[in-house]
């Protein structure tokens, strides 16, 4: 990766490349028998040191931080619309089928502010873009608890989803460049996303106090129908009994309008959301306005191309199935940790606090699965690690369907666990093995990889929320064991492609050899 693609401001070392930096980073490769590469530090002086003595790597975890501090903004948004899902549609009047058009306008947002990214990102000030996407983030969430109309609803989820798109693609991009194709970079890839998962894990804590408590709109119904009967008996009764009735009735109709319309405390929830991601926004803003040198333009992106020796159709053809397996793995891990409490509720009959801690569990599952990657890139390549992920989900689904099918609430709680791992491990490691072995990250290949992740995930709110309404709400279990399986086809083509590349590329080095004697 080129240091065009990302500019280090911090004062006189801008011109000092962001990856690698200090040159005691240097690693020798070899290859497995998967044709991925693993790695083994070559003797230098521990990180520690070096972070005391080096002011390029200091500059480096500095832009480090604040781009884990900004993704993790992310990761709170994520976190918060399973939890406040719910009340949304209370709020503006909708029904679960309805209701996942907010969620399905965000993912639109989302697909539409990665492309817009994929085009600017080479062109305007990095820092600038993720200023203005952040601020926007930030007035976006202070707006949403406020749209009691169902089309102005939708289309601020739309212009959320725009600076989530937006802020994705320019953060990921930033944070594959600035420590390189290292161990370092892979280990820093599942911090950045363990950033994320922290995030994701407190947001519903933080959002549940400040939810309506648990209503069906069947008692809503019957308190209804029970009022009408006291009014038609007062016509029947004397003019005494009348005024009791009549007064009894004024304090039931107050009651019964308290009812319909409680209100909703989620403007407190989204405030605090407001603020994080205007905090997260600072330190671009900062960035962006301090003198430099190369003030302009401060990120060029490296030109997309495809590694490797073999045809560019078979090539074309693994992209195809990369962006399948981006599109329905996300639409997995969108979808999951947003309707897991809607599915709670409407088919465990569990409240919203009990579901939001459920999410809060997907989370902190997630997490440990990020941590563990820090430490498995270190002994595993990522296809293997992939690899385990795509088959832990689908036990991990299908141990989630049985519980639910039986109401085993334990056996809920231990399969939500054992999904969020992968869930957390799997992304990081296509990233890794694309950067590597498949196309180098740069603003494209990370607007395609957002492109057809967020299509998948705004597709699948409207085929969730259409079955689950209409048929049952344990589709959520089968729909999601389903989208698994499609993700380990997708993983035993990578597989098989890096195979073939493997060879291919050792054919090649064998013929440029016997040119050469």
């Amino acid at each position: 990766m080129s240091n065009e693609r990302q500019t280090d401001r911090c004062a006189e070392h801008e011109s000092t490349p962001l990856q690698n930096t200090s040159g005691h980073d240097s690693e020798s490769k070899h290859e497995d028998e998967d044709g991925e590469s693993t790695t083994s530090s070559i003797h230098g002086p521990p990180f520690l040191v070096e972070l005391r003595s080096n002011r390029s790597t200091q500059c480096q975890v500095v832009l480090s931080t604040c781009v884990a501090f900004a993704f993790g903004v992310l990761g709170w948004s994520k976190g918060q619309i399973g939890p406040a899902f719910l009340d949304i549609m209370t709020i503006s009047g909708a029904d679960l089928e309805t209701g996942s058009a907010f969620i399905t306008a965000y993912f639109v947002g989302r697909v539409v502010g990665s492309l817009l990214c994929g085009v600017l990102y080479s062109k305007v000030n990095t820092y600038m873009l993720l200023g203005i996407a952040m601020t926007g983030n930030s007035a976006m969430f202070a707006v949403i608890p406020w749209c009691t109309a169902y089309e102005l609803m939708i289309v601020v989820h739309f212009l959320h989803g725009l600076a989530g798109g937006l802020l994705a693609v320019a953060l990921i991009s930033i944070a594959v460049s600035i420590w390189g194709v290292t161990a370092r970079g892979r280990a820093y890839l599942n911090i950045f996303y363990a950033a994320f998962a922290v995030s994701g894990l407190f947001s519903p804590i933080v959002t549940s106090p400040f939810l309506l408590p648990a209503q069906s709109y069947s008692n809503i119904n019957a308190t209804s129908w029970n009022v009408s009967i006291h009014t038609m008996h007062s016509i029947d009764v004397s003019t005494t009994s009348s005024i009791n009735v009549s007064n009894t009735m004024t304090v039931l109709q107050t009651n019964v309008t308290n009812f319909l319309n409680p209100k909703s405390n989620l403007y407190k929830a989204y405030s605090i959301s407001a603020c994080v991601a205007f905090l997260a926004g600072i330190p671009f803003i900062v960035l962006f306005f301090r003198p430099t040198t190369s003030n302009t333009n401060s990120s060029k992106g490296a030109e997309f191309r495809f590694l490797g020796s073999l045809p560019v159709v078979v090539k074309v053809l693994q992209l195809i199935n990369v962006g399948i397996f981006a599109a329905v793995f996300n639409a997995i891990d969108f979808t999951f940790s947003g309707f897991l409490t809607v599915f709670c509720v409407q088919y465990l009959q569990w409240t919203k606090t009990t579901g939001s801690m459920l999410t809060s569990v997907v989370f902190g599952a997630t997490l440990t699965g990020r941590i563990l990657g820090i430490f498995l890139v270190h002994h595993f390549n990522s296809l293997t690690i992939l690899m385990f992920s795509t088959i832990v989900c689908s036990i991990g689904f299908l141990g989630l369907s049985l519980s639910a099918l039986a109401y085993v609430d334990a056996g809920i709680w231990i399969s939500v666990c054992i999904l969020g791992i992968p869930l957390g491990i799997g992304w990081p490691s296509i990233l890794s093995w694309s950067n590597e072995h498949f196309v180098p990250a740069c603003g494209k290949m990370t607007a395609f990889f957002m492109v057809t992740a967020f299509t998948g995930a705004l597709l699948s709110p409207l085929l969730f929320g259409y079955i689950m309404e209409e048929i049952s709400p344990i589709w959520f279990c089968y729909l999601g064991l389903g989208k698994t399986l499609i993700n380990i086809v997708n993983v035993v083509l990578i597989l098989i492609y890096s195979r073939f590349s493997r060879a291919a590329s050792l054919i090649l080095t064998t013929k440029q050899s016997a040119r050469v004697t």
